[in-house]
C-alpha cells in the first residue's frame, strides 16, 4: 500500500536517516517489480474499483476491496502479542531459522547485539527498555564501530574492486547468522561457547555492552588501525579463489584469536607475525583445495577445524617445517587424496565467476607487503605509519623515513621474533 519495500520514506525514517545499503535497495527494487508484475500496484487497483470493465485486473480490484479480512485480536500485554505473532508465523510458511531463533531469544544480549550491529546502532531500538542510560549510549557507539569494521564498504557481484567487507554480505539473513556466531564465539569466557539461549535476559544492558566490547576486541585484532591489529588481508584470508566470502574461514580466525586473548597468550601473535608470509603463501596456493577440505567436514566441525588449521600452520612454520597439504589434511582428521580440479571455460563470454577470480588474483598479486613481517598489507582497511629511524633516535617524519606497516608490527617491532 505504501510502495515501500525497504527503500522509501517509511524505511528512511525508521533507520533515522542512515543510508540504506545498496543490497537492500536492490532487494527492494526486485520485490517491487515482482509485486507489480504479478499482483499490480495498489494505487492502480484503487483506480479500477469503480471501473465497469470485466478484465482480470478489474475483477481482482473489486474482490480485494470487498473481501472481509479476518483479524485476530490478542488481549494482554505486548509480550502476549509477540508470542502470538511467533506462533502464527511458525505455521504455514515458516520463519527463517535465524529469525526464529532471534525472536525466541530477543531479550538475550547476543540477539540484541546482533540486531544492533547489523544496523550500526540505528533502526528499531531493541535496547530502549534497558535501565542503564550509559549502557544505552555505549551500545549504539560499539554497534556502529563493529558494523563498520565488518560490513564496510558494501560489495558488488561481480566484484568491481577488492575493497570488500570483512564479514561478507550485509543482507539481513546472511549477516545476522554470521553475527550470532561471531558474538557467541568472541564474547565467550569459557573454552566451550555458551549458546545464545543459555544467557540470562539483559534488563540493564550491561551484558550486551560486555558482548559488544569483547567482540570488538577480537575483530579489532583482525582489521582496523588499533595498535594490536594484525591487518589480515581480506582477499588472502577470508575470500575464496572465486571471490566468495567464506564464513567458516572468517569464524575460524575469530575463534582462534578469541581463544588466544582469553588465555592471555600474547606470544601467539608474535609467532603468527613470524609465520605470516609462509602461511599466506600456503593459503593463496591452496585456496580451492581448502574449499574442498571444508566441504568434507561436517558443518559443526568447520569452525573449530579451521581454528585448528591456522594454529597448526603457525606452529609448523615457527618450527621450520614445510607447510604441506597432506599434513594439514591429516591434522584435520581427514584421509585420502585431494585433487584440485576446475571446469574449463569453453565459451568466449566472461562470466561473473571469472571476473571475480581475476579481481581476487590481481588484488593479491599487487598487494604491498609490510616491511617488518613481509605479510600482505591492505592499507584501505588497516595500516600504521612507522618511522624507519625511530623517533627516540631522532628519526623525523620526513617521507623518506616513513613506511606503511601493520599496526601490530609497528607497535611490537622491538619484540618481534627475528
Amino acid at each position: 500500500m505504501e510502495d515501500d519495500y525497504g527503500d522509501k520514506a517509511i524505511s528512511t525514517d525508521f533507520y533515522k536517516g542512515q543510508e540504506i545499503s545498496e543490497e537492500q535497495k536492490r532487494m527492494a527494487k526486485r520485490t517491487r517489480n515482482l509485486v507489480e508484475n504479478r499482483v499490480g500496484r495498489y494505487s492502480d487497483l484503487c483506480k479500477l474499483v469503480e471501473s465497469q470493465d470485466t478484465d482480470l485486473a478489474s475483477k481482482r480490484a473489486k474482490t480485494l476491496f470487498k473481501r472481509k479480512l479476518i483479524l485476530q485480536w490478542v488481549k494482554g500485554s505486548p509480550d502476549v502479542a509477540e508470542s502470538s505473532f511467533y506462533k502464527i508465523n511458525s505455521l504455514g510458511a515458516p520463519l527463517d531459522d535465524t529469525e526464529r531463533m532471534l525472536i525466541e531469544n530477543r531479550r538475550k544480549p547476543i540477539a540484541i547485539a546482533a540486531r544492533l550491529t547489523l544496523r550500526g546502532g540505528s533502526g528499531h531500538k531493541y535496547w530502549s527498555s534497558f535501565t542503564s542510560q550509559s549502557a544505552r549510549e555505549k551500545r549504539v557507539k560499539l554497534g556502529k564501530q563493529l558494523h563498520d569494521l565488518l560490513f564496510e564498504p558494501e560489495t558488488d557481484d561481480p566484484l568491481k574492486t577488492m575493497d570488500v567487507p570483512l564479514g561478507g554480505s550485509v543482507s539481513p539473513i546472511d549477516a545476522l547468522a554470521l553475527l550470532v556466531d561471531l558474538l557467541t564465539i568472541a564474547a565467550n569466557r569459557e573454552p566451550v561457547a555458551k549458546p545464545i539461549d543459555k544467557y540470562s535476559d539483559d534488563t540493564t544492558g550491561n551484558d550486551t555492552v560486555e558482548v559488544l566490547y569483547r567482540s570488538l576486541d577480537v575483530v579489532s585484532r583482525i582489521t582496523g588501525s588499533s595498535d594490536g591489529s594484525l591487518g589480515l588481508h581480506t582477499a588472502v584470508y577470508f575470500y575464496t579463489d572465486k571471490g566468495k566470502h567464506s564464513k567458516f574461514l572468517f569464524l575460524g580466525i575469530v575463534a582462534l584469536i578469541a581463544e588466544k586473548l582469553r588465555n592471555n597468550d600474547a606470544y601467539f601473535f608474535k609467532k603468527f607475525t613470524k609465520a605470516r608470509p609462509s602461511v599466506e603463501e600456503f593459503l593463496i596456493e591452496n585456496k580451492s583445495l581448502i574449499g574442498i577440505i571444508l566441504q568434507n567436514l561436517g558443518k559443526n566441525q568447520r569452525i573449530p577445524k579451521v581454528r585448528e588449521m591456522f594454529d597448526f600452520l603457525v606452529s609448523e612454520t615457527v618450527k621450520g617445517a614445510p607447510l604441506e597439504v597432506e599434513k594439514v589434511i591429516a591434522q584435520l582428521g581427514l584421509t585420502g587424496r585431494i585433487v584440485d580440479v576446475r571446469a574449463i571455460q569453453t565459451s568466449p563470454a566472461v562470466t561473473d565467476e571469472t571476473k571475480n577470480t581475476i579481481i581476487i588474483k590481481t588484488a593479491i598479486a599487487t598487494a604491498p607487503k609490510c616491511p617488518l613481517c613481509y605479510g600482505r598489507l591492505e592499507p584501505n582497511k588497516s595500516k600504521s605509519y612507522d618511522h624507519i629511524i625511530d623517533k627516540k633516535h631522532n628519526g623525523t617524519g620526513d617521507v623518506d623515513n616513513i613506511q606503511l606497516t601493520h599496526p601490530y608490527c609497528n607497535n611490537s617491532k622491538d619484540t618481534l621474533i627475528p
